[in-house]
């Protein structure tokens, strides 16, 4: 074939009107060669033909060689091979084991406060219960912490807390045990309130800051536009009154009641309510001046004709036969086993225009069970009073809606503190979302709510699971996790991770070598949206610089000292 007609023969070829000729015939043999032959002309006729195709050419390009069954021959070239996709199988859920619901947990949406990283997936992981609530992942915004001490769960809620303030959030640590959340109140610029012995007074007559925004709903009715306005005011000044004075009753009662480790008499009650309200009246007592103990007292003692006629005290002799009991127990308030905590006015109100509230009663000492007892219930009486002033602000039209997160770490001692203690909580787990607040409820293992006094309190406690929007465990023991089971439901792989995180840290390793000895579990969380199976979250803690700097979540600072003091013994061996 001559020249032409081989150009012929391959421009048909690329326009496809022919097949190339086979390699082994005789046209096929005088076609190859004059592809070797002619590589310049036949590059140009496939540069037009790219042209054609509207395909630009590339500078440069050089045309592989034979096409083999495993590739291509030539420069640039090399071997191609099929690689086939991996086995598959189809089982039961039941036969499945840690494959269900799945090994690597469920995803996780990135809303709410940053915590750290996926354990399985390193995907990124944010989360709090107030977030997840608004986006209906969770129908409560609470949440229950489980772990072993020593794994982070404080660092965790901080975090959480941390992100709630950011989005601006009042958050309230009412009766802070161990001392934890004061560094972390500071750090946002919130309020610490310090109680103990010779540190500060709690008037248990104080009316709050429920009491201290009334003045402000009196202006605004005063100053009202329309009849309605100000008949919707009056109503509201009239309930926040009413609470006030229900809260003074109930916090005398109550202190009473532990003094005497039993509970107070009716009549008592009655003339504690009768004399303050009498007191109200008169013109030395007003809401920014209230009564403390001492008025209540001397208020008694003198007895006026309306107190006597409601007590059925017809003589002196008989009114003071009234309230011996009750004068007697109201002074031991006064410097008895409590000191002089409530002698006095407040020492720091609580103010809701701040950023987070701690009530620090860590100075006041563990194994005095009455005086803890009393203090607690006085701090969450001042905690739910701070929150009522702010809802009675918002529905006056004076404050924007506020929203409060209250923690309560070390849950077990906050519970055995006081007697009514569990009711307490009990009733907050019921209508914190009433209140717009979140919960987060922080412990050790369940077994701690099987130390509580009584069998109704043991019974009412492990129903705080049941109501938790979310739960949230570190690293517990096997036998922790049977007691959950009936109130969770937890995979085998995810039942191995959480028991895989409670070990310790290998004994080898040492904090004077300069590499701190942190156990496997450590940060790692699994947290569970539902209770129905669904897959849990595992979660590793991830601290940012500023934390880490500024000792946000440091625990062992009183160890400082004996840490640095091995670390020079282990040089001067050396």
């Amino acid at each position: 074939m001559t020249n032409t007609e081989m150009i012929q023969l391959h421009q048909d070829i690329l326009d496809g009107n022919r097949e190339a000729p086979s390699r082994w015939s005789k046209i096929g043999r005088a076609y190859h060669r004059w592809s070797k032959e002619s590589s310049k002309q036949v590059k140009v006729l496939e540069d037009k033909q790219r042209r054609a195709d509207g395909i630009p050419p590339v500078r440069g390009e050089k045309t592989h060689g034979v096409i083999k069954p495993r590739g291509l021959t030539g420069r640039n070239a090399g071997y191609a091979a099929v690689q086939s996709g991996p086995q598959e199988w189809q089982t039961t859920t039941n036969l499945g084991c840690g494959f269900n619901p799945n090994v690597v947990g469920a995803p996780a949406p990135v809303i709410g406060t940053p915590l750290g990283r996926h354990v399985t997936t390193g995907a990124e992981i944010a989360c709090d219960p107030l977030a997840w609530f608004r986006e209906g992942i969770i129908a409560n915004p609470s949440a229950m912490v489980l772990s072993l001490p020593g794994l982070g769960k404080s660092t965790l809620i901080r975090k959480m807390l941390m992100g709630g303030v950011a989005a601006g959030h009042v958050v309230i640590a009412a009766g802070d045990i161990k001392g934890e959340y004061v560094g972390f109140t500071n750090q946002v610029g919130g309020q610490v309130i310090t109680l103990g012995h010779g540190l500060g007074h709690l008037n248990p007559l104080d009316v709050g800051a429920l009491g201290r925004v009334i003045p402000r709903i009196e202006y605004a009715r005063d100053h009202a536009e329309t009849s309605e306005e100000r008949h919707n005011l009056d109503e509201l000044l009239e309930r926040a009154k009413e609470q006030v004075h229900g809260r003074q009753v109930a916090m005398v009662s109550m202190l009473v009641g532990l003094s005497r480790n039993d509970k107070i008499k009716d009549f008592e009650s009655m003339l504690v309510s009768a004399g303050l309200r009498e007191m109200y009246d008169s013109h030395d007592v007003d809401w920014a001046n209230p009564p403390i103990l001492r008025d209540l007292i001397d208020f008694l003692e003198v007895g006026s004709k309306n107190l006597k006629k409601i007590a059925r005290a017809r003589t002196p002799e008989k009114w003071e036969e009234r309230i011996d009991d009750l004068v007697l127990s109201l002074n031991s308030l006064l410097d008895g086993a409590t000191g002089q905590i409530f002698a006095g006015q407040t020492t720091t109100p609580i103010r809701i225009d701040t950023t987070a509230v701690c009530i620090d009663v860590s100075a006041i000492d563990r194994g005095d069970k009455a005086v803890k007892a009393a203090v607690m219930m006085a701090c969450w009486n001042s905690a739910f009073g701070a929150i009522e002033a702010a809802h009675m602000l918002t529905d006056a039209g004076l404050e924007p809606q506020r929203y409060f997160a209250i923690a309560l770490d070390e849950l077990w001692q906050v519970l055995a503190s006081a007697p009514g203690m569990v009711g307490q909580i009990d009733a907050l787990t019921r209508l914190n979302r009433t209140s717009a607040t979140s919960l987060y409820l922080i412990t050790h293992t369940f077994k701690d709510m099987e130390a509580l006094p009584t069998e109704e309190d043991r019974k009412t406690a492990m129903g705080f699971i049941d109501r938790a929007g979310m739960v949230i465990c570190g690293g517990l023991p096997s036998s922790e996790l049977d007691i959950l089971s009936e109130q969770l439901m937890f995979s085998p792989a995810e039942a191995q991770m959480i028991t895989s995180w409670s070990k310790g840290a290998p004994p080898k390793r040492s904090r004077t070598r300069g590499a701190v000895a942190t156990p496997p579990g450590r940060g790692r969380f699994m947290i569970k949206p539902s209770k129905d199976g669904s897959p849990g979250i595992p979660v590793q803690t991830m601290l940012f610089d500023s934390e880490v700097e500024h000792g946000l979540h440091d625990t062992n600072a009183r160890f400082e000292d004996y840490f640095s003091e091995g670390a020079d013994a282990f040089e001067e061996v050396i």
